[in-house]
């Protein structure tokens, strides 16, 4: 060691041989730098990394041992030998390329074998340096030096790969120190291993001519292991950049920018990690109402359209501690750390404030609403996923129960999940075993009092939970996916029956959008038909109008296909929720059927009448009959048949049974019309 030293601080101009350092450690801290650009890359990007990295650091060793070699005095002539000099240059490089590959391997031994690997490549380097330094004298060499100077470099190169492999907090400023060391070791140390025995006296490089070599050397190895550098430098930050930009893109919604469930999820799992200040937590989820009408009715970028102007709405309410996130959908959930309950109650009255005034574009207006559930942190869940799910359960029985107001969940909620579920497995169990039956509504001529049908309505008398009604079942079939096999069952049901019948009457069947929209729904038409022996001009399908905006061109094809059976198509439930009018030009219906909302109304209300007036008028300018539904009194009947409908359905001239209505009974009641209409007790 006392050697190196004296060697060191004896035979060499220290100013250059800090010259020397300050190229080694820069040049070590490109190579570490360039090495991480090889382990992030892959195939021919990896191949191109290698190779510059090796450049990088062959460019460093040699440059290093350039300096410090002008760094060295002796009293000798000497000159150097060009090619090998640069011979040197080029083996470094060469031999450090795999050296570089081997250690961005991800396998524990790697970067040990790969930095032992570019060790040897800068022991090479250096001795084959100094084959081109010729000096007028005699050079012996002290072995166990030169052991010794390859023994460090390899071993040091080896450490330095190695912690710049592992998790280690410093493994970038320990690898670069270790590589620094392992070539400024093996050159000094290989140094001291020379001794030189003067022959002559005389010129060779100067000390001037030296150092010129030297800061020259220093440059231009600089400019080349720095552009190396910024090339890293700059491929490091585009990929940063890119990063950044598709996690920001992971975790937030492409339409509205706000965070997504994935977003949200993490936010949640983070404050129930870190309160920060805040002792207490809720979580609303939001589900709007109104939205599908804009959609179906305006078109999807109506409907994107206002969900961007949502979302700004709803951004713009925030405040400390509060967060908010679109789910997918018309789907939006949002999160408030507090202290006091004013605050909760403050962030629901803003959310609710975000609905109230309507959005205005260009092409349309529209007013949507929210349905909010609330869970509490502490209280409804633990963790982010039970939080959520409770949230959603008091969302669901806000919107049961069509309520503006925000639904705190309760734990009796739970207890109608499971009781639903259970009504599920019960449903699907019902259709296999054909647990169903059905009931049916007399509809009769206002004309002559003559009966024109009977509506198929379905019931289920539960073997535990007695009779359910549709309003329970029907939506439940339509969630659950079960609605098409019991829109199945009810048409052959329905057709089987009828066909029994000792009248000639007709069959009406309600038809779901869902079945509607079924590619087999025209097969399994035929084959009730055919099956049950009932005549196509017997059986007429009501559907409502939303069966037909779902899917408009699909559903109108199916409708001409059904109608060229011979099978009659009637519009249920007219005037309630679409483009009424568009829907009647589309396809020629055999019967419209106005809704029982506007006939209960029609005693009472002016307003109603004059809606009654008109679609009667334009089912006669159609020439499309309309039924009028939930004639209870007298009194409707008789402002109906006054107003131009040409039937009616309703519990005053039959309640849905398994025994049909005869037509005297029908008759009887029919004669009440016009004492209805000298009482008074009809509007006008």
């Amino acid at each position: 060691m006392m050697r190196i030293t004296l060697c060191i601080a004896q035979e060499h101009d220290l100013r250059l041989v800090a010259l020397a350092l300050v190229v080694c450690l820069i040049g070590s801290a490109a190579s570490v730098q360039l090495f991480g650009r090889i382990r992030s890359a892959s195939g021919h990007s990896r191949t191109g990394w290698i190779g510059l990295t090796a450049v990088a650091t062959g460019t460093m060793v040699w440059a290093t041992h350039f300096v410090a070699m002008m760094a060295f005095r002796t009293t000798a002539p000497v000159v150097l030998d060009p090619m090998l000099t640069l011979a040197s240059l080029l083996v470094a490089i060469v031999v450090a390329a795999p050296g570089l590959a081997v250690a961005a391997r991800r396998r524990p031994s790697a970067g040990t074998l790969g930095g032992g690997i570019i060790g040897l490549a800068v022991a090479i380097m250096h001795y084959l340096g100094m084959s081109a330094y010729r000096v007028d004298g005699i050079v012996s060499w002290r072995w166990g030096y030169v052991a010794a100077s390859i023994v460090l470099s390899v071993v040091l190169s080896a450490a330095a790969f190695r912690v710049l492999n592992s998790q280690h907090r410093r493994r970038r400023s320990a690898a670069v120190s270790l590589l620094a060391l392992a070539v400024a070791a093996l050159h000094f140390t290989g140094m001291a291993a020379m001794d030189i025995t003067v022959l002559r006296m005389g010129d060779g490089l100067s000390d001037g001519t030296m150092a010129a070599l030297a800061f020259t050397t220093t440059i231009g190895a600089l400019i080349v292991v720095g552009c190396a550098a910024i090339s890293a430098l700059i491929d490091g930050h585009t990929q940063g950049e890119s990063y950044r930009r598709l996690r920001r893109m992971a975790l937030h919604d492409g339409l509205t920018d706000l965070p997504n469930r994935m977003s949200f999820t993490e936010e949640l799992e983070r404050r129930f990690l870190v309160k920060e200040g805040y002792p207490c937590m809720a979580v609303a989820m939001l589900d709007l109402s109104r939205f599908k009408v804009v959609n179906d009715t305006y078109g999807h970028q109506a409907g994107d359209q206002l969900l961007i102007a949502l979302a700004a709405r709803l951004s713009a309410m925030l405040r400390s501690g509060e967060c908010i996130a679109r789910l997918g959908g018309d789907e939006f959930a949002a999160v408030i750390s507090f202290n006091q309950r004013s605050e909760l109650d403050g962030f629901l009255a803003r959310l609710r404030d975000a609905f109230e005034q309507p959005f205005v574009f260009d092409r349309f207006t529209a007013a949507i609403g929210a349905n909010i559930g609330v869970a509490m942190a502490a209280y409804d869940g633990f963790n982010p996923d039970e939080l959520l799910a409770k949230a959603d359960l008091a969302m669901y029985r806000a919107k049961s129960a069509r309520s503006a107001e925000p639904c705190f969940y309760d734990a009796q909620m739970d207890d109608a999940v499971r009781e639903r579920r259970e009504l599920v497995a019960d449903l699907r169990e019902a259709l296999l075993t054909d647990a169903f039956e059905l009931h049916y509504q007399v509809q009769a001529s206002i004309e002559t009092g003559a009966i024109t049908g009977y509506e198929a309505l379905v019931r289920w008398n539960h073997p535990a939970k007695g009779l359910i009604p549709p309003a329970s079942f029907i939506p439940l079939a339509e969630e659950s996916g079960e609605i098409v096999p019991l829109s199945i069952w009810i048409l052959r049901q329905a057709c089987f029956e009828a066909a029994l019948w000792p009248n000639r009457h007709a069959v009406s069947v309600n038809l779901s959008p869902k079945h509607l929209a079924d590619p087999r729904l025209i097969e399994t038409v035929r084959s009730a038909l055919a099956d049950s022996g009932l005549a196509p001009e017997r059986l007429t399908l009501e559907l409502t109008e939303s069966a037909i905006i779902h899917d408009r061109l699909f559903a109108l094809e199916q409708l001409r296909a059904l109608k060229t059976m011979g099978l009659a198509i009637a519009l249920d439930d007219f005037g309630v929720g679409y483009s009424s009018l568009d829907v009647l030009r589309s396809f020629p219906f055999d019967r419209i059927k106005l809704d029982a909302s506007f006939v209960a109304e029609i005693e009472r209300d002016e307003q109603a009448v004059s809606i009654l007036r008109s679609v009667a008028a334009l089912g006669v300018t159609l020439n499309m009959p309309v039924l009028a539904e939930g004639i209870e009194q007298p009194a409707q009947l008789a402002i109906v048949s006054r107003e131009g409908c040409s039937a009616i359905q309703g519990y005053l001239i039959g309640r849905p049974s398994r025994k049909l209505v005869s037509a005297d009974q029908v008759r009887r009641i029919m004669l009440l019309k016009p004492q209805a209409v000298e009482s008074g007790s009809a509007v006008g």
